[in-house]
């Protein structure tokens, strides 16, 4: 019931990270919308309350229907930046992930990769690095779209030194789902191969049910991530085919020059691995007499 700036009043509470709260609510003009406010402790920072601000000048730039739209931005009564942000129905890919028993099957998953890694791929073409890629970002509708979302820690390269806010060694980003030179704070190392890591790590939690590096706290995660090599994912899940797997293994590769170049090499990856297992099940069915073969 509480009101924002005499426009937006407050429905209901959504969720919350590390920078923010997200909301539900309704304009006064009754369209519905999700109010994004940066956390009050973060608003005293003013680079951090211009980087929040202009996480949805980001989304807008890539112009892609994968990234969630920023409608308006603001200061609240309060002193707090928020964003006024298309409001989504569905659940997050950790949540579905729960839902679910812990994993997700292969077949949903290959779709929604290859959803994410189209998102990313106009991202980069944009400039716009992710950096937090993981599966609480990555949003799948009630029509089944796929949306990434978060944009919050993303740099921008448009030359402006506004662009980007952290000095070298300081982290930003999640432990479990933050590739090695993002976790050493190498500012300058990371680059779209360091947002294939975190596809990567995304789809080896959502097949598994466990993060890239097994046990520990988040601190544990990220020495971890710094210093040891992703598990390969069929010594976790040996049910996975080997074709898809070796994609995500490459995705995950500790040496950044070893992971795929970029989201559209990926992407054209996980299609041919998807396209062999059809084969693969078409011939196996054909040999046990399941389906006439073809003429």
């Amino acid at each position: 019931g509480t009101m924002v700036r005499d426009k937006y009043r407050i429905d209901a509470f959504i969720a919350t990270g590390s920078m923010a709260n997200v909301y539900a609510a309704t304009h006064r003009n009754g369209s519905r919308v999700a109010l994004k406010i940066l956390h009050n402790d973060l608003a005293r920072d003013a680079s951090m309350s211009e980087r929040f601000r202009r996480e949805g000048y980001f989304a807008n730039a890539i112009g892609h229907p994968g990234v969630v739209r920023a409608i308006d931005d603001d200061i609240a009564e309060d002193g707090c930046v928020f964003i006024v942000m298309e409001l989504l129905e569905g659940e997050n890919l950790e949540q579905r992930r729960q839902r679910l028993g812990g994993k997700l099957p292969l077949p949903e998953v290959l779709q929604i990769a290859d959803a994410m890694l189209d998102v990313l791929s106009a991202a980069h073409d944009h400039e716009v690095l992710h950096r937090d890629l993981k599966p609480e970002n990555v949003f799948v509708t009630r029509k089944n779209e796929v949306k990434l979302l978060d944009f919050g820690v993303a740099r921008f390269n448009d030359g402006r030194r506004s662009s980007e806010m952290t000095a070298a060694g300081m982290v930003l980003g999640t432990p479990a789902f933050m590739p090695p030179e993002q976790a050493l704070g190498r500012r300058e190392d990371v680059d779209v191969r360091s947002d294939i890591w975190g596809v990567g790590a995304t789809l080896f939690t959502v097949l598994t049910g466990e993060s890239v590096h097994a046990g520990g706290d988040a601190k544990s995660k990220l020495i971890a991530t710094a210093r040891t090599p992703a598990r390969p994912l069929r010594d976790v899940a040996p049910h996975i085919p080997r074709p898809v797997a070796s994609v995500i293994d490459r995705a995950l590769a500790f040496d950044k020059a070893k992971r795929w170049a970029d989201a559209n090499a990926m992407r054209e990856a996980l299609r041919w691995a998807r396209m062999s297992l059809d084969e693969d099940v078409a011939s196996r069915l054909e040999q046990l007499g399941e389906v006439e073969p073809p003429p």
